[in-house]
């Protein structure tokens, strides 16, 4: 678990972190996983209640067709809606990702 990223809304503190393996292109397992807490300095957990110092982490986003090893996400604020980058391989190397974020029952999905 690495590359903390850690933002507040709507009474919760969300603490997006980077699971597995990165920096491995194609082969990478890298993927971005969040938890969450009334308190800045948690415990944060997952959607069902585990924590993430105990495997915990409800995924937000992973390896799917030709995006591999997602992660070091960071999020924020924009005029009407939030937003997360991030980094993933392709077979032609490194890439930025972007993508609009919605809040479904209080949890981050993107969209």
């Amino acid at each position: 678990m690495e590359a903390p990223y850690l933002v507040y809304r709507g009474g919760y503190y969300y603490l997006f972190v980077s699971f597995d393996y990165c920096c491995r292109g194609t082969s990478s397992t890298y993927r971005v996983m969040v938890g969450r807490s009334t308190s800045i300095t948690g415990p944060y957990t997952h959607r069902n209640g585990v924590r993430l110092t105990s495997g915990g982490g409800t995924e937000v986003l992973a390896t799917h067709g030709n995006i591999h090893g997602p992660g070091h996400a960071a999020l924020w604020a924009d005029s009407d809606a939030w937003v997360m980058a991030y980094h993933y391989y392709t077979s032609s190397g490194s890439r930025l990702g972007i993508n609009l974020v919605g809040w479904s029952s209080g949890w981050p999905a993107l969209y």
